[in-house]
């Protein structure tokens, strides 16, 4: 997986920010076939590997004001999907 790749994923939600009342938008992360995760506002990529894995951390999307992490194992591909929501 490439850090790269997923800043120009990521791209196009920091500039749906920029504008009027739109619904707010969430990530869906999918690593190794596996959906890792849903629900959260941001996710960032930690450049530096521990231990061969890439960490990414996000705003726990469950409780409030916590930050949560997990580790990808080298070689799985994730993707990042947008999911626009009703409104909020």
């Amino acid at each position: 997986m490439r850090v790269r790749q997923i800043g120009w994923l990521l791209l196009p939600l920091v500039l749906a920010g920029c504008g009027g009342d739109k619904p707010p938008a969430t990530l869906s992360v999918t690593c190794g076939g596996t959906v890792a995760l849903v629900g959260a506002r941001s996710i960032d990529v930690l450049g530096d590997q521990v231990n061969g894995r890439t960490i990414m951390t996000f705003p726990d999307p469950v409780n409030p004001g916590k930050t949560g992490t997990w580790s990808v194992a080298h070689g799985d591909r994730c993707s990042v999907t947008p999911v626009i929501g009703s409104g909020g």
